[in-house]
């Protein structure tokens, strides 16, 4: 991993966003995550709301 700052413990394989380095770490300086389905106890869909696409 280089030198860019990463949010301790928070993993992240989506290599599409500007904030992923190295395929396993966010850089963002915090995230928001939100459940995307209706039933309250389900943790099976979350979206990340920090996601930005990395520029082609």
């Amino acid at each position: 991993m280089d030198d860019t700052k990463t949010l301790n413990s928070v993993r992240c394989d989506v290599s599409s966003c500007v904030h992923n380095v190295d395929g396993c770490a966010c850089s963002a300086d915090s995230i928001k995550v939100c459940c995307t389905c209706t039933s309250p106890d389900c943790a099976d869909e979350t979206l990340c709301r920090t996601f930005r696409a990395r520029q082609q």
